[in-house]
């Protein structure tokens, strides 16, 4: 059995889904945006006995006994959605946390295999951690800066000839005039630093400025690696980042990266305690990969769409190897 961990608007996980069904596989998917207004579930612990537990979904026939579980894909998850009849908002966010901890205990009790556990993706999401990681193994990457403190950025700044590049420590997306917007990596002036209240209020990742050929991204699932060289048409002059540009706009092909540099990512994703990453690269003008970041849980599907690259099947595989480990 083959649990899927992620909500109703994921269209990621619909891949995995097609590729086990072909399989005929047996699993379930579990949309926490689904619980508990649509599924109940039960945990039952006696003296002597062997604790059981189930998930049951009212708009089907189907219950999910935990114990079968094998194997869990922890993709996309969201807060559990209550009734409308509670409107008080402090019982909304008290039914709601406490159906999430009921959930997060639940998954938190399989012994299975993961791609990836939960907590190993929340440690290697820190930026922080991944640059040490990236910087014990091996890979280059570009001087970089964490801080909210106005004068060692603008230190920073002169150190670096090509100039300096900005993006958010955690979070690259905000709410703002109750309107929604990306915070994409941002090539910064030095008048860019003249107010210094903007630098003090909110630490970020500054970086050195790489001039590139094209930017790679590595899809890693146990031991296989999926490179793509994406090259955007019309990219901002500010902007060097192709997640701000349309999918038309978007070339992507197979790249064949270098057989230590693969090694490196397996070994990245191994550190990070991962079975899945995403790790971003700019292939600079000299032809090398220089390490950016890694998504411990990122999107591949729009890769495998235009690539080509069977990255469901390869996580099918792994959750089928795992499962029998």
């Amino acid at each position: 059995m083959i649990l899927i961990v992620t909500n109703q608007q994921d269209l990621t996980a619909d891949f995995v889904v097609r590729e086990i069904t072909r399989r005929r596989l047996s699993f379930a998917r579990l949309n926490t945006d689904e619980f508990p207004i649509n599924a109940c579930a039960s945990a039952y612990f006696g003296p002597g006995e062997t604790p059981h537990a189930q998930l049951r979904w009212f708009n089907r026939e189907r219950i999910l006994e935990w114990h079968r579980v094998r194997a869990v894909w922890y993709r996309r998850p969201v807060p559990p959605v209550v009734a409308e009849a509670v409107i008080d908002p402090g019982v909304r966010k008290f039914a709601i946390d406490e159906a999430y901890d009921f959930l997060r205990g639940l998954w938190y009790s399989l012994n299975c295999f993961w791609i990836s556990n939960p907590d190993s993706i929340r440690r290697a999401e820190h930026k922080i951690v991944q640059l040490n990681e990236a910087r014990r193994i091996g890979f280059r990457f570009p001087r970089t800066l964490v801080s909210n403190s106005p004068e060692e950025v603008q230190r920073f700044f002169h150190a670096c000839p090509n100039g300096i590049v900005a993006k958010p420590l955690f979070l690259g997306f905000l709410h703002h005039n109750n309107e929604g917007k990306f915070i994409y990596t941002t090539r910064l002036a030095e008048e860019d630093l003249s107010d210094e209240d903007s630098v003090r209020y909110t630490p970020s990742i500054y970086q050195e400025y790489i001039p590139k050929a094209a930017d790679i991204r590595v899809t890693v699932v146990g031991e296989r690696v999926f490179a793509t060289r994406i090259t955007a048409k019309n990219l901002p002059a500010n902007i060097p980042d192709w997640r701000c540009v349309e999918l038309d706009n978007l070339n992507h092909t197979p790249h064949e990266l270098p057989s230590d540099e693969q090694d490196k990512c397996v070994q990245l994703v191994k550190t990070l305690r991962l079975e899945f990453g995403a790790i971003d690269f700019a292939l600079d003008e000299q032809g090398r990969h220089v390490f950016l970041e890694i998504n411990p849980n990122g999107q591949w599907a729009w890769l495998e769409s235009t690539t080509g690259a069977n990255i469901s099947a390869a996580i099918v595989d792994r959750l089928v190897e795992g499962g029998r480990e």
